[in-house]
Parts: structure tokens; C-alpha cells; sequence
């Protein structure tokens, strides 16, 4: 009788490495669009889960929301919004992992704010202990009202901001925590509570990456219609 355990093997080593399948990774591609509920995805302290709501996202689907007032910023305060962290099961820990393996080169996000003045986004990479950390800026400032695209590139020449001895390949190799916050000089001391609108959190792989992840779950498709065959 032929061991098709032996005859297995081969092509399952040949699907890990098609597939880039590991014990801990981050789900590539993913986009959190918030469908059913806000995903644990918190405020800005990291004590309330971000309300949810079911339309009205920049596609017309559900997206997540929170607030915050100005009153105590000062002018070089960059307070966090959204905070999507490996301790809070944000997304169900699909941003977690090696974010340089699972071949991620974009993470995008739809931001939506009631400020009634333009504010400037950035994005907080950390790892699970929220340290060491590197930071982005979000591009242009993002107009009151209006669902806007901030588009990262993922790449150690796109000008991170270190925080203290941090590294691009240290921090995204083991990533744990993503944060969006805004710059609050426009705002600063201001008594006003800011509504702020999360929606379609995505990272992207390259499309060498994203080809490999398709061949592998066609490889995978293929194995098990063969088994099925030789049970039949």
C-alpha cells in the first residue's frame, strides 16, 4: 500500500512556501470595514470601544466612530484617536505579525472628522508593547466632513518617524498595535468635542505577494479534490 503520508508531505512544504503560511502572521490582504460592530477598536484613552454604526461609511456600509475634546491639548499635543491594539483584539489580530514577511508595502484608512477646520493625520506603528514605535504622516490635512483616504506606503525610505531607538525593520517585522491620531495645534485648549469617523482600515501586499497567497490557496484547493478522489 502506497504511505500517503510520504506522498503528502512534498506538496505541503511546496504550499508553505506558495502560500507564506506561518504560525503567526498578519492576514494580508485585509480591509477592517467594520460591517458588524466597531471590531474592538477603542478611543483615544483605550477604555471605550468605538461606537458603531451600521451606514454611512464612504461606501454607504457601516463604519466605527469616537470623540474628542481639545479642552486639555496644547498645541504640540498629538493626541491618538483610534487606537487598534493586539491587547484589545482589535480586528480579531489581524493587523498582528511580521508585517515585512507577510509582504505588506500600503496600509490605507477612510478618516472623517466634524473639526469645522482642516486637520493633519498620522499613524503609530508599535509593536505589541507599544514600544518601540515609528511614526507617519497622513499626507495633506484632511478637510471637515468629508470621507478621505490616508494612503502609507509601507517602506523604510517613506519617512517614518522614529520614537526613541526604534527601527523600520523592528517595529514592523513583530507588529502588535496600529494608532491614528491628529495633530491638535489647530484646535488646541478649544472646549469642543470633536466627532472623528473610522472606516475600511486596510493593509496591502505587493503583487508578487498577493499572487503567491492566490497560488497557494488554488495549490490548496487542488490537494484537497485529489484526496476526495482517492477516498472515492
Amino acid at each position: 500500500m502506497r504511505n500517503r503520508t510520504g506522498s503528502f508531505l512534498p506538496a505541503l512544504c511546496l504550499l508553505l512556501v506558495l502560500g507564506g503560511m506561518r504560525l503567526e502572521a498578519a492576514t494580508v490582504p485585509f480591509t477592517e470595514d467594520f460591517t458588524a460592530d466597531a471590531a474592538n477598536w477603542f478611543d483615544s484613552a483605550g477604555l471605550n470601544v468605538m461606537t458603531w454604526h451600521a451606514n454611512g461609511g464612504p461606501d454607504g456600509g457601516g463604519y466605527a466612530s469616537t470623540s474628542f475634546n481639545f479642552a486639555g491639548s496644547g498645541a504640540m499635543d498629538t493626541p491618538a484617536i483610534y487606537r487598534g491594539q493586539s491587547n484589545f483584539g482589535s480586528s480579531g489580530g489581524a493587523f498582528v505579525g511580521d508585517w515585512l514577511t507577510d509582504g505588506v508595502t500600503e496600509f490605507r484608512t477612510f478618516v472623517r472628522h466634524d473639526a469645522g477646520v482642516p486637520l493633519s493625520f498620522f499613524a503609530r506603528f508599535a509593536n505589541a508593547n507599544n514600544f518601540p514605535a515609528v511614526v507617519a504622516l497622513g499626507g495633506a490635512p484632511v478637510p471637515s466632513g468629508t470621507w478621505t483616504e490616508l494612503i502609507i506606503p509601507i517602506q523604510a525610505d517613506a519617512g517614518f518617524i522614529p520614537e526613541g531607538p526604534s527601527t523600520f525593520d523592528g517595529v514592523f517585522s513583530n507588529l502588535g498595535n496600529v494608532q491614528l491620531g491628529v495633530l491638535a495645534e489647530p484646535l488646541a485648549g478649544t472646549d469642543q468635542p470633536v466627532m472623528f469617523d473610522l472606516d475600511k482600515v486596510s493593509i496591502v501586499p505587493e503583487p508578487v505577494s498577493l499572487l503567491l497567497l492566490t497560488v497557494g490557496s488554488l495549490t490548496a484547493g487542488g490537494m484537497s479534490r485529489s484526496r476526495r478522489r482517492r477516498r472515492s
